[in-house]
């Protein structure tokens, strides 16, 4: 093989390694970002069902 032709398939294999990379890690960061989501609407619908706090507290009627 000559130069160009090893030259060639370093290249295709350079970026099918890439392409191959990029894919899991773009999957890896979705996988991230989809539980913190879920996460973050749990804890949010949590919060909202929780009752709102009385407007006064038993050390705040005594003033």
């Amino acid at each position: 093989m000559d130069g160009l032709t090893l030259l060639v398939l370093a290249v295709v294999g350079l970026i099918s390694l890439v392409l191959v990379m990029g894919e899991k890690l773009a999957s890896d960061v979705e996988r991230f970002f989809t539980t913190w989501i879920g996460v973050f609407q749990r804890l949010r619908d949590l919060l909202r069902r929780r009752p709102p706090p009385s407007g006064h507290d038993s050390e705040d009627g005594d003033r």
